[in-house]
């Protein structure tokens, strides 16, 4: 027995020390997780704008089917003079024009200068044509008075997929914070006129037409500046028929910018002005007419103009907004003694359609970049 628990005792021993010379597993050693990689993306919008749709007698009886509605008024067809442009502008996401002219309803009758209301039809076949953002503030939105300016609200305010501003049917529809997203990019469009014509807004009505003012414009843009991606704001402003823009409009495109405005609208003079940019603002100082029955050369040229707002942003947080591509070229309002009215950008013209239409398009084309900015691009219509 004792035998055998030395020999047990030498066995436990054996093992013991067996036990203790075996080498400890190695740990693993991790590699340290590299830093992911930024996601960065980048999304684009792309914006083209005309002028002033001023809608003469001579436009509407021209567009004149001289067939009747339900209610016995004329019906009007307008879409023949803009097929050119339909092709021009049918690539952007956003398509802006200026309606100069009241649409007030036909029933207070259609009317010419120096109070116009022109017919439901100018707004819809515009829209057919492709247009999906429009300035309705003007000085001629009170030219019927309340009951014309009411019509026009709500005829607007009907047409979906229309971003329409300056004009409102209540002063909650006129205060509400309007905002769109098209391509992942946010964006707002505020529209002013500077005045109505000597033709008094209503009492306690305002918000009928905007009539802007720094105060008005400084509210409205602070209420959605931080909102947004991109502020764009349309302005009726100017003198007539100069090509250079007032002091009152530098100031006031100065002012706007001051405010985080990213692009500004002109319109109003009848004639083009040129493209500049105060540091990153973009300013379009007028677009002139787009389409109107008016005489000379130099109403008869129109600008149209483009631009592509950029958003970058990384891990899903903006890191960049920026303004690129801006162009400008030039349109011509053809008719044939106040007939066959028809909106022709300067490529599709010959000699036969405007005698001396290259001279007429180098004697207006360096209008546009004045300045000779490298940003700007001129004659982009192909």
């Amino acid at each position: 027995m004792k035998h055998l628990k030395y020999v047990l005792s030498i066995l436990l021993i054996s093992l013991l020390l067996v036990g203790c010379g075996k080498e400890k597993p190695k740990e693993e050693v991790k590699e340290p997780e590299k830093p992911k990689e930024p996601v960065v993306e980048t999304t684009s919008l792309s914006v083209i704008g005309v002028g002033d749709a001023l809608i003469h007698n001579g436009v509407y009886i021209d567009a004149n089917t001289y067939q009747t509605d339900a209610n016995g008024y004329y019906k009007y067809d307008f879409t023949k003079m803009f097929t050119y442009i339909k092709d021009v502008i049918a690539p952007y996401d956003l398509k802006f024009y200026n309606q100069e002219t009241v649409i007030g309803g036909k029933n207070l009758g259609l009317s010419n200068y120096p109070n116009f209301n022109s017919p439901d039809e100018i707004g819809l076949d515009l829209i057919k044509t492709g247009f999906n953002m429009v300035n309705v503030a003007s000085n001629h939105t009170l030219d019927k008075f309340e009951t014309g300016a009411t019509y026009s609200a709500n005829f607007w305010k009907n047409q979906e997929g229309v971003y329409a501003v300056g004009n409102y049917a209540s002063k909650e529809e006129r205060d509400a914070v309007r905002i769109e997203e098209k391509n992942g990019i946010t964006y707002t469009l505020l529209g002013y006129t500077y005045g109505t014509n000597g033709i008094p807004v209503p009492y306690g009505k305002d918000y009928l037409v905007n009539v802007y003012s720094d105060a008005q414009a400084k509210a409205d843009i602070e209420k959605v500046r931080d909102k947004v991606d991109i502020v764009m704001v349309s302005m009726h402003w100017g003198t007539e028929y100069t090509h250079v823009p007032t002091e009152e409009q530098r100031r006031q495109a100065a002012y706007l910018a001051s405010l985080g405005v990213d692009v500004i609208i002109g319109h109003h003079p009848h004639v083009i002005q040129p493209i500049e940019f105060i540091d990153d603002t973009l300013v379009i100082y007028s677009l002139g007419n787009f389409i109107s029955a008016q005489d000379g050369i130099n109403k008869r040229v129109g600008m149209i103009a483009a631009f592509t707002i950029n958003k970058t942003t990384t891990d899903g947080k903006t890191t960049d907004i920026s303004i690129s591509d801006v162009k400008g070229d030039l349109i011509w309002t053809h008719y044939y003694y106040y007939t066959k009215f028809q909106v022709i950008p300067f490529n599709k013209l010959n000699d036969s359609i405007l005698y001396g239409y290259q001279s007429i398009y180098n004697e207006y084309k360096p209008i546009i970049n004045k300045t000779n900015d490298s940003r700007i691009q001129t004659g982009f219509i192909e």
